[in-house]
């Protein structure tokens, strides 16, 4: 079975997309046909569209996956009638999207029409993924979907980068955070919790990521206390080992958003592999995660339940470490490269029959 991957997203090398490329290529008898974007700004939505009119006719795929964040491949691929199973990875679904962005107001009439018309576009591919059982549920009433065209898959991670191994050296007490920091990973939470925590002389915060207004408001919080160390940007090749230095790592999502309710964050799946203990943010998921078990777990929008977190922490660190090993075991069980490989390896003898 001849199946081409999809990908038009200005991270083409996504760390989802390369988990899926993986998966489908381990797949018996698949045959994996890639096809993704060199260019990143809008020549992208040429260039993709033209390689897919090309693999159809030239090496006439049985079926295409989609990647994230591919709605605009999928509304192409409709437009021009592929025939062909899709396998759209949704992700996060455009609707919600949409008013995570506070691009559309929920009940609003825009809302109300863009809802319906995603709706629509989305009965077209055969499979939808979803990257936690949550996100699927809640996809699928936006959607008005059957349930059963869903297809939970784990994100995985880089597990040639995220592994675990003993830190090179010893650091002080030290909270770990890294993103883009978006509204569902909710930073200011982090740093008012920072701030709760200023009198702890042995307690400190490291940050890296965010642009202008997180370098800004980290040094507003420097000002007033707070043990905040904040840098724009590290190599991704040096993450891994930032975190194991690190006695907690922080992955959230605290924003207590909307999208914030669905997901189980990137950096979550990244610190579980790495066995890391890692403190997140409660919400709709259920995969496994318990708290002082697998990881911390915090309502999300409370510094206070933050701050209370990281000084239980701090005041147990035998219990910190076996919660990291639980984390590792957590991953390798549910949320690793090897579950993602086995689901679709299921996925494709369904697409078969």
């Amino acid at each position: 079975m001849k199946i081409a991957i999809v990908t038009c997203y200005d991270q083409n090398d996504y760390i989802r997309a390369r988990t899926l490329r993986t998966a489908f290529a381990a797949a018996p008898g698949v045959e994996t046909l890639i096809i993704r974007n060199e260019n990143k700004g809008l020549k992208r939505y040429i260039e993709v569209p033209l390689k897919i009119l090309r693999a159809r006719f030239r090496d006439k795929p049985d079926a295409y996956v989609i990647t994230f964040r591919g709605y605009e491949m999928l509304l192409y691929m409709v437009l021009t009638l592929v025939r062909k199973p899709i396998i759209f990875d949704e992700m996060v679904n455009f609707t919600e999207w949409m008013v995570e962005h506070k691009i559309f107001k929920e009940g609003s009439l825009p809302y109300g029409l863009f809802r319906w018309w995603y709706g629509r576009l989305a009965r077209h591919a055969r499979i939808i993924l979803a990257d936690t059982e949550a996100h699927a549920d809640y996809s699928a009433e936006l959607n008005k979907l059957d349930r059963a065209r869903y297809v939970y898959v784990p994100v995985a991670t880089e597990e040639s980068i995220f592994y675990p191994k003993p830190a090179e050296k010893a650091v002080p007490f030290t909270v770990f955070y890294y993103g883009h920091m978006l509204p569902l990973h909710g930073l200011q939470y982090v740093i008012d919790a920072a701030l709760a925590l200023k009198e702890n002389q042995n307690i400190k915060f490291y940050f890296v990521g965010g642009k202008d207004k997180v370098a800004e408001a980290c040094a507003n919080a420097i000002k007033q206390g707070a043990k905040i160390v904040n840098e724009k940007w590290r190599p991704f090749e040096e993450l891994p080992d930032i975190a194991r230095a690190s006695s907690l790592t922080l992955g959230g999502p605290f924003g207590n958003t909307t999208q914030a309710q669905y997901v189980v964050t990137g950096k979550t799946y990244q610190f579980l592999a790495l066995g890391a203990p890692v403190l997140v943010g409660k919400n709709q998921v259920n995969e496994g995660f318990k708290d002082k078990v697998n990881c911390l777990m915090v309502p999300q929008a409370d510094a206070n339940a933050l701050a209370d977190a990281i000084t239980w922490a701090y005041e147990h660190p035998g219990e910190l470490k076996s919660i990291g090993q639980a984390g590792r075991k957590l991953y390798e069980e549910h949320l690793s490269q090897r579950v993602v490989n086995g689901i679709v390896a299921k996925l494709v003898q369904e697409l078969q029959k």
